[in-house]
């Protein structure tokens, strides 16, 4: 029973058109949490086990946040939030993602709303941290507040050497 509903979080997780969920979101004035993960992320795995999926099943989160996932190493393409087929790892690289996971806090023209999270450090306080995100995204968004704008130590994070990567 655990496994088939876990499975069923993982599927409505996944969409194949991100414009559908970008007019959902305009419509409904709420941010999407886009979740930037690679099937053999160990950490993005742990991190819908124990975080995502079970904020999914709560049902607490319907009508403050549209959650989707894309799978940089997938094969299949998607369309993204302008309608366009593209493959998702197109979509990472647009917003210069470096690191799996990533989860970015977008409006619905996919402007980013709030500062990214990146990776998994502590996984016990993820679900506070994520939490104070959405709500910071969701206001955002109900206000139309366009001032945030990512900056470089946003993008890189913590992480040493982030420069000899491109």
């Amino acid at each position: 029973m655990v496994l088939a509903t876990l499975s069923t979080a993982s599927e409505r997780l996944q969409h194949n058109d991100l414009s559908k969920l970008a007019k959902s979101a305009k419509k409904e004035k709420l941010p999407i949490l886009l979740i930037v993960s690679q099937h053999h992320c160990p950490f993005c795995v742990r991190l819908k086990r124990e975080i995502i999926f079970p904020m999914q099943l709560s049902g607490d989160y319907q009508d403050r946040v549209i959650m989707v996932e894309i799978l940089l190493d997938s094969a299949d393409s998607i369309r993204d939030l302008d309608g366009n087929l593209v493959h998702p790892s197109q979509i990472g690289t647009a917003y210069n993602v470096w690191v799996t996971p990533t989860l970015l806090f977008l409006d619905h023209t996919g402007r980013e709303v709030h500062r990214r999270m990146l990776g998994v450090n502590t996984i016990e306080m993820y679900g506070h941290y994520l939490d104070e995100s959405l709500q910071a995204a969701l206001g955002a968004v109900k206000k139309g507040d366009r001032s945030y704008t990512p900056t470089v130590k946003d993008i890189q994070g913590d992480a040493p050497g982030y420069d000899q990567l491109y």
